[in-house]
């Protein structure tokens, strides 16, 4: 099968916008983190998100233990892509790596345990965690497997998976915003439960496409590429 290279352009626009997601899901983690550690810090009866952080407060251990982690999660996520990174410092890498698998693992736990509690999406919100967390954990499971089968290609397939499903909590909240306005053009005040599950189900799978979609279209190149890294 014969390598080609991505088009610079589209690899821009992809690492473009997987950074701006990673900083929202950095920012939202952040946020979450700081209006349970010191709760009224954000909220007021006027901000929209005055539910959710109620929500979260009553379940305040477990709500931390999940965007704690998910913090490494958004941070160390994309260095685990970089080319440059793997071929230069190998150590560096695998060291990473392994820090962010374990925060992802974490991450998928604490995600489906919250899941079987009560949500505020109702059932559509926990079936949507419940099926891709547990993808989640799986595409993990399965690159950690193929890490030390020292199979780097399909390694770096099912990392692309995992991260992708990860951030699609990132990718949830713009989907929640534009419900919202749209309800508010419409002269209508929106509670979350109206929308929450809709905006999981969609954000993950529009996420689970776009990998499968990159993954297939980069795969000669990336056989390649893998192929000529020193061992490690």
């Amino acid at each position: 099968m014969q390598a080609m290279n991505p088009n610079r352009g589209l690899v821009r626009i992809l690492w473009s916008a997987v950074m701006f997601l990673a900083s929202i899901g950095l920012a939202v983690a952040t946020r979450r983190t700081i209006v349970l550690m010191k709760p009224g810090t954000m909220s007021s009866a006027k901000n929209p998100a005055v539910q959710l952080d109620a929500h979260f407060a009553n379940h305040a251990t477990l709500t931390l233990a999940h965007v704690l982690p998910a913090m490494l999660f958004m941070v160390l996520g994309p260095l685990q892509f970089v080319r440059g990174l793997r071929a230069k410092y190998p150590q560096v890498h695998r060291w990473s790596g392994r820090i962010f698998l374990t925060a992802s693992t974490v991450v998928g736990v604490t995600g489906l345990t919250m899941a079987f509690g009560k949500t505020i999406g109702g059932v559509d919100e926990k079936a949507a965690i419940t099926l891709f967390g547990t993808f989640f954990l799986i595409a993990l499971a399965k690159a950690l497997w193929h890490a030390l089968r020292r199979e780097f290609a399909q390694h770096r397939e099912w990392m692309i998976r995992g991260y992708a499903i990860g951030l699609a909590v990132a990718t949830i909240r713009p989907i929640m915003g534009t419900f919202f306005a749209a309800a508010l053009l419409r002269g209508h005040a929106p509670e979350p439960k109206e929308f929450f599950g809709t905006a999981f189900w969609i954000g993950f799978t529009l996420q689970t496409i776009a990998a499968e979609i990159w993954i297939n279209y980069t795969r000669p190149t990336a056989a390649a590429q893998l192929a000529m890294l020193p061992a490690k």
